[in-house]
This record gives C-alpha cells, sequence and structure tokens, in this order.
C-alpha cells in the first residue's frame, strides 16, 4: 500500500515561493484517473487491508483549496482522502510559513471540516499551532499532540486515530508522545510505501509535487 501526501491543489499565485507544492486541478484530476483506471482504492485507515491496490491520498495542513479545489475531484472519482488538521489555525491562516512561502492561505473554518468529515473524508491532527515539535520544549509538545486531538474529537464527535509530524520533524521522545496521546497511526515526510515503515507511528509517503509528470506520477505509485 502506497501513501501519497499533497499540500495545494491550485494553481500557484505569481509571488509563491517553493511553487512545487501546488498541483493545478486538471492534473490532480488526471492522477486519480489514472488511479481508477489502475483499479486502486483510497479506504480509510478503518478499512485498510494492506493490499498492493491500496492508496491513502493525505492532504497537509487543512487549506480552504481543499474543500474548494481538491473535495470535488475526490467525490467525482469517488475516493476518499485524510486531511491533518492545524486545530487552533481553524478558519485562520498558514501563519507558521507565510512569510517563508510569501503567500498566506486561507485554512477551512469549522463549517468547512465538519462538511468534509460528514462526505467521508477522514481527520487526522496536525497539531495546534504546526511547531518543529522537536525545538519546543517537551511538556509544549505533549499539549501540542494531545491538545489537538482532544479539540478535534471535541468538535468532530468522532475518535482521531491519526496524527502527522509538523515539518517531518520528530524524534523516538516526539513518537512516544504520539502514542501515549492514543493516536494510532503518525504520517512522517519519509519517502517510501506503508510496507517499508516499520513502525505505525513512522509511516512513509510518497510527495506529490505539482511539477511531476504523469509518466514520473505513475512510475512513483508502481515502483
Amino acid at each position: 500500500m502506497k501513501v501519497l501526501t499533497y499540500h495545494n491543489i491550485d494553481t500557484p499565485p505569481k509571488e509563491a515561493k517553493l511553487k512545487t507544492l501546488y498541483v493545478k486541478p486538471s492534473k490532480f484530476d488526471k492522477q486519480l484517473k489514472i488511479l481508477k483506471m489502475l483499479n486502486y482504492k483510497t479506504p480509510s485507515l478503518t478499512d485498510i487491508k494492506f493490499t498492493k491496490k491500496e492508496i491513502l491520498l493525505t492532504f497537509d495542513d487543512g487549506y480552504k483549496d481543499f474543500i474548494e479545489k481538491s473535495f470535488p475531484i475526490i467525490k467525482k472519482h469517488n475516493f476518499k482522502a485524510i486531511v491533518f488538521i492545524v486545530t487552533d489555525l481553524v478558519g485562520s491562516y498558514n501563519r507558521w510559513d507565510w512569510e517563508k512561502l510569501n503567500v498566506k492561505k486561507l485554512l477551512m473554518d469549522w463549517k468547512d471540516i465538519e462538511y468534509i468529515q460528514k462526505e467521508g473524508i477522514e481527520i487526522g491532527s496536525h497539531t495546534l499551532t504546526h511547531p518543529f515539535l522537536t525545538k519546543i520544549e517537551i511538556k509544549e509538545a505533549k499539549k501540542e499532540i494531545e491538545n489537538s486531538k482532544k479539540i478535534l474529537e471535541d468538535k468532530l464527535g468522532t475518535e482521531i486515530t491519526s496524527f502527522c509530524y509538523p515539518y517531518g520533524d520528530y524524534n523516538e521522545k516526539i513518537r512516544d508522545l504520539v502514542e501515549e496521546a492514543g493516536y494510532r497511526y503518525a504520517f512522517t515526510t519519509k519517502d517510501g510505501s506503508f510496507e517499508m515503515s516499520d513502525d505505525p507511528f513512522q509511516i512513509k509517503r510518497i510527495t506529490v509535487f505539482g511539477n511531476l509528470l504523469l509518466p514520473q506520477f505513475i512510475f512513483k505509485v508502481l515502483r
């Protein structure tokens, strides 16, 4: 099983830095069409069978463009996805990196998140404020990990089982805090497949960049 990760499904603004974090909607549509033609399924975490024909679609940060651009395409192909939410910034913007990226990206509000959840999109935690977890005090990291889960569960009325390390930044202690908080899975930014991930709290993913050609995308999926 493979895990694909996306950030923005949109056309990159002219002033944006790191434009490769943007996948144009038309390209995303073609990618999902290819997955469907190859008979791939996109199960929720509770339904995975760990087969070679399963792919998890994951989206970091919870940007507004998910509900505006990504979700309609996902629904069109009858697929599912997991979106990782930065809970203290819901309805705000990417305060953690907007200066670096030179773009203020709007984040989904609670109404948006509740809607996509009811439509079959799984919600996971991406902490409270998107910090580098290894660079803050352990008690603060514990708060970021635990409280984000509690807030999501209170707001959405469902158990939150998945976590995504901001920036892919973690160590053994942070990994243990995630497990102790009651999550079942945690996703990294390390390149690889689910099968290559020996630890459910260190799951590897394949990042899909905007400059990836379709043959390259197929190779990444099939390799």
